[in-house]
């Protein structure tokens, strides 16, 4: 029963991290990047917080959730924001030609 719970932990976790990351993360998209690191810290120490609570009451499915919250909350905010973060974060990247090789020569 232990691994069922641990699974469901890591699983909801991960899902509710990064739909709260990538939507603070598109909130935050226009705004200064002050807020997106705020964000940033605020989302570690829930991480951190739930580590703790976990690891205090001996739960692993606690502890394992919110392991899995902060690494996905962490990259649906980066990639809610755009990405990139600082100041070239917003603009569009520049098109690259690419050379694509024949697959048969003649």
């Amino acid at each position: 029963m232990d691994v069922v719970l641990a699974l469901l932990g890591l699983l909801a976790g991960a899902v509710v991290g990064w739909f709260v990351g990538h939507h603070l993360g598109d909130r935050v998209k226009d705004q200064r990047a002050w807020r997106y690191w705020l964000l940033n810290l605020a989302v570690l120490l829930i991480g951190l917080a739930g580590d703790f609570l976990g690891l205090t009451l001996g739960q692993p499915w606690l502890w394992i959730l919110s392991i899995a919250f902060l690494i996905s909350a962490l990259t649906g905010l980066k990639y809610g924001r755009g990405k990139t973060v600082g100041s070239g974060s917003l603009d569009e990247p520049e098109h690259e030609e690419r050379d694509i090789p024949r697959l048969w020569e003649d």
